[in-house]
């Protein structure tokens, strides 16, 4: 499996529905290709390399269901990227893996909040300047409750500032986690996330219900034959005594 793509000419858009409203402006080039191997759904491997340069601007607000969001964009800048990427998994443990090695240079503004009835998660962040860095990033997923890592480096002639927080809840699922960086000349970003699947845990709770029925099925069952012998053996010895007396008398 592989894709290219490619983008020559500038783009602008204006997007207005009843709940939204959204601008972008798109003065950039850029190239990229992908390539990758999947053994299964929950397995495989894809390596990327892409370059982009110019300005990247957009802004939106609106409603989402009960939540309010507004999002910020700005870059002006001049990046290229090499990526790889790995999976790997079974239908109760899933694990995987990325590495995304860059050069930049430029400045990037980026700002986004989401508050209402399913929770808060805020976000903002800002750099300038030319660096390269190297970002990676696991998960593991053990049946319904996910963990995420992340860690990133970055060197050069550069000033970033940026973090974020959220604390979730959304059909089930409670997602809790935290970010941040702080870079002058020397960088480092780390973030990390906890995802519970509450609607999961409720299946399991359900199953292991069951099991703990059936085991006091099987108990009651297995308590009524043991009396159901007893009281045999008591009839039958009661029997006994009964023609012993007779013969004595």
């Amino acid at each position: 499996m592989s894709t290219t793509t490619t983008k020559t000419k500038s783009e602008s858009s204006v997007e207005i529905n009843k709940t939204s409203i959204n601008i972008s402006i798109d003065n950039s080039i850029s190239a990229g290709a992908t390539a990758g191997i999947n053994a299964n759904k929950d397995t495989g491997i894809e390596v990327g390399a892409n370059i982009k340069t110019g300005t990247v601007a957009s802004a939106g607000a609106g409603l989402d269901g009960k939540n309010i969001f507004i999002e910020l964009g700005y870059s002006d800048t001049t990046e290229a990227h090499l990526t790889a990427n790995a999976k790997a998994g079974t239908h109760w443990v899933g694990t995987s893996v990325g590495v995304d090695a860059y050069a930049k240079t430029g400045t990037e503004l980026e700002a986004a909040a989401r508050v209402g009835a399913n929770g808060v998660n805020i976000n903002a962040g800002v750099s300038t300047g030319s660096y390269v860095g190297v970002d990676t990033e696991g998960a593991v997923n053990i049946r319904g409750v996910a963990a995420t890592g992340g860690a990133g480096v970055t060197v050069g002639d550069h000033f970033e500032v940026g973090g974020g927080a959220q604390a979730t809840y959304e059909k089930g699922k409670i997602q809790v986690g935290v970010s941040g960086d702080v870079a002058a000349l020397v960088g480092i970003e780390v973030d990390a996330s906890v995802s519970i699947d509450t609607n999961q845990i409720q299946k399991d709770v359900i199953n292991t219900e069951k099991v703990v029925e059936d085991v006091v099925n099987d108990i009651a069952k297995d308590v009524h034959k043991t009396e159901k012998k007893i009281e045999n053996t008591a009839k039958k010895a009661s029997k006994d005594i009964k023609k012993g007396l007779k013969k004595v008398f």
